[in-house]
């Protein structure tokens, strides 16, 4: 009785050994748009740099709202003999956790031929769709897709400079840059070689500290460097600046209730530290308010 058991009920590992055998046999040529397919979760990629990570509120959110009939299919791309999931990694993250953590059987579209870059253009336009994005995420879409010449130049310079684009996905690490919008606002007033400039400064003068990368100092540099970029002097503002510590520089911004522009702000404590020493040339008071 017990041989007859091994034999027509092999444990639960070898049965899933042979579904994972019996799917890999003669791979479909898929083709686009897309080919509706049943896959194994333990077939499935996700993770990838260009995905939005995986919010466990948000899969205990569609565990408590769970409805089979509600359900889209997976979007996957078979490149390179993977299938990558584009879309629907919180679903697989759900569907495995109801299942105690073992894999599970999905429906996914699967599309062939889409390069690395078009994945990531896909999943920006998924998401976008359905208005799921942080402005970071979508950036950082936009990034690897390679289909938007503006934030492909941004992060080129940062990480020439020494910096990370964190693109919400940051560790607190030295030269990580989290903030989205005031860089992007940075890099639109001041163009590509100012922007540079800019950062040259900003390295130099705290060393990548994560607390001289917030949003409101970088706003506040953006603003300093785009009034005084031809008067200030380099050695002079690293040598100034760096004995400041980047708290006191955002608590005094912060307190500063003359006016709600942030950028002018923070571009006052900055020019006011520059002139703060005896000896050397003091900047003149440029800005409009």
């Amino acid at each position: 009785m017990s041989s007859y058991r091994k034999k027509h009920n092999p444990p639960k590992s070898q049965k899933m050994d042979n579904i994972l055998q019996e799917t890999r046999q003669q791979e479909p040529e898929y083709q686009n748009p897309g080919v509706d397919r049943e896959l194994h979760t333990n077939r499935l990629t996700s993770g990838l740099p260009y995905q939005r990570p995986v919010n466990q509120k948000e899969v205990d959110r569609l565990i408590r709202e769970w409805d089979e009939r509600l359900l889209d299919p997976v979007i996957v791309s078979f490149r390179d003999g993977k299938f990558n999931v584009v879309d629907g990694q919180h679903r697989i993250s759900a569907m495995r956790k109801m299942n105690n953590g073992n894999g599970v059987m999905v429906h996914c579209k699967v599309y062939n031929g889409l390069t690395y870059e078009e994945e990531a253009a896909f999943c920006y336009k998924l998401d976008k769709a359905k208005k799921r994005l942080s402005l970071s995420q979508s950036t950082n879409a936009l990034a690897e897709s390679g289909t938007d010449p503006e934030t492909m130049e941004i992060r080129s310079l940062v990480e020439n400079c020494g910096f990370v684009w964190a693109l919400g996905k940051h560790s607190g690490k030295t030269g990580e840059i989290v903030t989205t919008r005031a860089l992007v606002n940075a890099y639109r007033l001041l163009g590509g070689a100012a922007f540079t400039h800019m950062l040259n400064l900003l390295w130099d003068t705290w060393q990548g500290d994560p607390r001289s990368l917030t949003a409101s100092i970088l706003s506040g540099m953006a603003l300093f460097v785009k009034t005084y970029e031809t008067e200030l002097n380099d050695n002079t503002f690293t040598a100034r600046l760096s004995q400041a510590d980047p708290d006191e520089i955002n608590r005094r911004g912060r307190a500063d209730f003359s006016t709600n522009n942030t950028a002018l702000r923070f571009a006052r404590v900055i020019l006011e530290k520059y002139n703060g020493q005896r000896g050397g040339k003091k900047l003149p008071y440029r800005f409009n308010g």
